[in-house]
């Protein structure tokens, strides 16, 4: 209730903002400046649509710019290249995708940098929230944005900047993302597009309806209105066979031997329903050439359920291996005794709702001065029910830890087991453990600023800016859990899997595995075990609740920035030189929790506060060497904070015995990670439509973080009796201090072979190194998420009538995690998609639409290790999408 208290106040205290922004004096009239409506309508007025249309806006954009920029536009009113924001910045040069379980594209890396790097600002406001994170739907704490929430329809322009000026916000030390929902007085009078599409899942089997609506209104380029609406209902289906890490022999008691053994197999069947709808609004009124004020207000929601079903088998301690075959230090087969065989269930319901309300205006004072102030709140929440179940294979005498057979086979770890195949004898699984873990997120911002412009009659400074903004965003995190254990010492009198089992299709092209398998239902589960919240006669199973101390937390940034940027231009020549002030004072909120199997016992509430300044440098130089041929070159610093979850103070220690034990803790004083960055591009427009790009970059990163131990003498209760012990803890948390450079090469290539067909192609090598401190240490050679290589490739074909394309997306094998759940890192291996995507315009209003995604039903492919041994296959699905739109 207090939260709820304190998020009203917030939006109290910005409305009065809003209203300041939105009754600027509209009375005085003064010159707009000409050569900016010049540019400006350069780029919004072109009347050429579909995807060649869309080409050559986005080129227009990218050359005018002094920095370096890449950019989309949107084909046609709410009509986007790709039906994800994230599909259609994989084609950008230095951009590589992130795709979730389902294929679906979730987050971006650029150059070489992950997410949480990458700023992402809608409407100039920042988007808040990362959404889900991970593959069973959890919230990561991380910065990155999540692109799954925002339908691609509602926006109108999508710009990349890689070389930030002084004005532009901190916070992306790869680049920013700057997204733009569709402007009314860009637009001629009354507008309107509707379109209706069926999305069908090959794996699935399922059609399911996609649609959006869209309207603007201009009225004597004086009073604009656009509204715009979007709807899905998608369902998601995707397979995976994994054989997880592979650990050294003494770790599995094999002391004799030290060659990599898998530590068992999983198999997953996910599936996914997930409703969503956005919706956006602008205002926008210019009353007189000198005055124009801007309104924008977005408001989506997600809502999916989410299931992980799963049966495994883990090799854990006590598990022994009995027989081994060896080769060059990698076990190939063999087998292992005391291994649990089970079958399990995640369950993930998700609520999550994001809103954003931005105002700005331009003042024009007269022929020198224009001020520009702003104003804006954001804030995303998410209501997630995580739900475990988990059954074991048992027998007359309890659970029953078998004996599983493996052998390695290509990409794939086959595993035997003589007491089940996971496709029958449910019965014999009975109830292991249930954990229920509700959480709530959010992630909320307010901010205002105020730019100013003064221009100069000169022929060398033709302009300087500078502004302010206060901006106090606060990250809160609470989450319980309940542990559902049995009550009584008969494992027989609890219901089994019997009970709640259902069975699923599983499809791993390639595996060893059963075409159908068992899986534990949750709504039977929940009416059999639980029914109303409740054990079934508090009898059989025993219920553990607790507020999950450790995983509660809030951080709050307030920042302070002042910047000052100059622009000079000498005939051909355009340069700005600028300097950005960042103050930041961050509050850190969290728990210290001695036994984590009780949590709600010995918390201590922490609070830590850290204040720190940085300066920001920036220039920006571009030299049009002939009238088809630009050098620009540029050096900007930039930063990026630390993920939120990785500042909160939260300490957990596991409860030790007089020996010791072990802990883990936040570090609320990490600094920011900055870096020097620097680009050398060319740039010929060889051609009407047509360019050749070359861009060198290098980026000195300092201050990332590495994890770090330490030692502390506590007090604390015995966990197995509860007696309060002394004894050493040894600590894992996190430090600044590691330093990294990232060296690059992007080219860009664009052409129409003809009068209707043409072409687009872009490659990019990247290449990093860093000192992080331990031996061997693969992020030294590669950090994560970084392939060397990547490309894309799209063949078009525009007549007017006709609009199609051909488009081909791949990257190298990259570092998708330093430590799984063992410490052991994971690769993902070379991947590339193929999709394809047309219109037929059957009149000038209507068009019929078809697009197909992941036409050769590629799979991800996961190894353990940098020795390229197997850790797992995800089969991703192929989805067709067809309908029609209409335009008014």
């Amino acid at each position: 209730m207090k939260h709820n208290k304190h998020s009203n106040s917030r939006v109290t205290k910005f409305l009065p903002a809003l209203a300041i922004t939105l009754s600027f004096n509209s009375n005085t009239i003064v010159a707009q400046d000409k050569e900016k409506k010049i540019e400006e309508n350069s780029i919004e007025k072109i009347e050429v649509k579909g995807f060649r249309g869309s080409l050559n806006r986005s080129l227009a954009q990218k050359r005018w710019a002094v920095g370096v920029i890449d950019a989309i536009s949107a084909e046609d009113l709410g009509k986007f290249p790709d039906l994800n924001i994230s599909e259609s910045l994989q084609r950008v040069p230095g951009v590589t995708l992130n795709r979730n379980s389902n294929g679906e594209g979730q987050a971006i890396n650029l150059r070489g940098l992950g997410p949480q790097f990458t700023r992402v600002e809608i409407n100039g406001m920042s988007g808040t929230g990362n959404g889900s994170g991970g593959r069973f739907g959890t919230s990561s704490g991380e910065r990155g944005f999540n692109f799954e929430l925002l339908a691609s329809e509602l926006f109108s322009n999508v710009e990349i900047r890689k070389s930030p000026t002084a004005s532009d916000v901190e916070g992306g030390m790869a680049g920013i993302v700057s997204l733009e929902t569709p402007k009314p007085l860009t637009y001629d009078g009354l507008k309107a597009s509707v379109s209706l599409q069926g999305n069908y899942s090959e794996l699935s089997e399922e059609t399911d309806p996609r649609g959006s609506f869209l309207v603007s209104n201009n009225i004597d380029d004086t009073f604009g209105i656009a509204f715009s609406l979007a709807l899905a209902d998608t369902n998601f289906r995707s397979d995976t066979a994994e054989g997880g890490s592979w650990r050294p022999g003494s770790s599995f008691g094999r002391g004799d031997s030290e060659a990599l053994i898998p530590n068992g197999t999983r198999y997953y069947n996910f599936l996914e329903e997930r409703n969503s709808v956005g919706s956006t609004l602008t205002i926008q009124y210019r009353p007189s050439d000198n005055l124009e004020l801007t309104f924008d207000g977005i408001y989506a929601t997600l809502d999916s359920e989410r299931l992980a079903n799963r049966n495994d088998m883990p090799v854990e301690n006590p598990g022994t291996v009995v027989t081994l075959e060896e080769r060059d230090g990698v076990a190939t087969s063999g087998s292992f005794r005391g291994v649990q065989q089970r079958v399990g269930t995640n369950f993930i319901d998700t609520e999550e709702n994001f809103l954003q309300l931005t105002s700005k205006a331009e003042w024009i004072l007269n022929d020198n001065w224009v001020i520009k102030p702003f104003v804006g709140y954001s804030k995303r929440k998410a209501e997630r029910q995580f739900d475990l179940y988990s059954f074991r294979l048992a027998d007359e005498n309890g659970f029953d830890p078998g004996t599983v057979s493996f052998g390695v086979r290509g990409d794939f770890i086959d595993f035997g087991s003589s007491e089940t195949d996971f496709t029958s004898n449910p019965e014999d699984f009975l109830f292991n453990i249930f954990i229920l873990r509700p959480s709530i997120d959010e992630d909320e911002e307010i901010s205002t600023q105020i730019d100013f412009e003064r221009y100069f009659d000169s022929n060398s400074l033709s302009s300087v800016e500078f502004g302010f903004r206060y901006a106090d965003r606060k990250k809160v995190r609470l989450q319980t859990q309940e542990r559902l254990q049995r009550n009584v010492d008969d494992l027989r009198v609890v219901p089994s899997l019997a009970a709640v089992a259902g069975y699923l299709p599983f499809d791993v092209s390639g595996a060893n595995a059963p075409l159908q398998q068992l899986f534990a239902d949750p709504s039977l589960i929940r009416s059999v075990y639980y029914p109303g919240g409740n054990a079934v006669d508090g009898t059989f199973i025993r219920p553990l609740p607790g507020f999950n101390a450790s995983e509660s937390w809030s951080v709050e940034e307030e920042t302070i920035n002042a910047y000052a940027q100059a622009n000079f231009e000498f005939d051909e020549v355009f340069f700005n030189v600028g300097l950005r002030l960042v103050n930041t004072t961050q509050t850190s909120n969290g728990n210290t929790v001695a036994n984590r199997f009780q949590p709600t016992e010995k918390i201590t509430p922490v609070s830590v506060s850290n204040t720190y300044t940085r300066y920001l440098p920036s220039f920006n130089f571009k030299y049009n060497i002939a009238e088809e041929m630009v050098l620009r070159t540029a050096y900007t610093k930039s930063l990026t904070r630390p993920n939120l979850s990785s500042l909160a103070p939260s300490e957990t220690v596991n409860g030790i015995d007089e020996g010791g034990g072990t802990g883990s803790t936040g570090n609320p004083n990490l600094e920011p990670f900055t870096s020097d960055n620097f680009d050398l591009v060319y740039e010929w427009y060889f051609a009407e439509e047509a360019y050749f790009s070359a861009n060198l970059f290098f980026k000195d990163i300092g201050g990332l973080i590495d994890t770090t131990s330490f030692t502390e003498i506590r007090s604390f209760p015995r966990q197995a009796d509860g007696v309060i012990v002394e004894g050493p803890i040894v600590f894992t948390s996190f430090e600044n201090g590691v330093s990294a450079e990232i060296s690059g090469l992007e080219l860009a290539y664009q052409q129409p072979l003809s009068e209707s067909f043409g072409a687009v192609f872009n490659f990019t090598y990247a290449d990093s190194s860093a000192d992080f401190g331990t031996d061997g240490d693969v992020r030294s050679t590669g950090l994560p998420g970084l392939s060397r290589s990547s490309y894309n490739a799209t063949l078009y074909f525009d007549n007017g009538v006709l609009d199609a394309r051909l488009s081909y997306a791949w990257r190298e094998r990259y570092l998708a995690d330093f430590t799984d759940d063992f410490g052991v890192p994971r690769f993902t291996d070379d991947f590339g998609q193929l999709d394809f995507s047309a219109n037929y315009a059957v009149s000038d209003n209507l068009q019929l639409q078809l697009q197909v995604l992941n036409i050769t039903e590629e799979q991800i492919v996961n190894q353990s290790t940098d020795r390229f041994l197997p850790y797992g296959v995800n089969n991703l699905d192929r989805r067709v999408m067809f309908g029609a739109r209409y335009v008014f």
